[in-house]
């Protein structure tokens, strides 16, 4: 897609989130705390990401300072995708 709608001067770019700590994980994390935790040990940073942390990746691209960004994917995981 963006290769097709450079010319148009249109971008196009994803967010891939990691785990982040919102409802969707919250009968894992009521019924299977082990799991859950398994999940945090995985990512470099030592803990699950925030909604408001994505959202803020989402601003970025959606702004001015990213005028220049196309064809990208945006891992928002703490270095989960390492595979640690």
């Amino acid at each position: 897609m963006a290769k097709d709608l450079a010319e148009y001067g249109i971008r196009v770019n994803a967010v891939s989130p990691g785990t982040i700590d919102t409802p969707f994980h919250a009968q894992i994390k009521a019924t299977k705390p082990e799991v859950f935790a398994s999940w945090k040990d995985n990512i470099m940073l030592g803990r699950l990401g925030q909604p408001e942390e994505v959202a803020s990746v989402v601003s970025f691209l959606a702004g001015k300072d990213s005028s220049f960004i196309t064809a990208e994917t945006i891992q928002v995981g703490g270095g989960q995708a390492l595979g640690i």
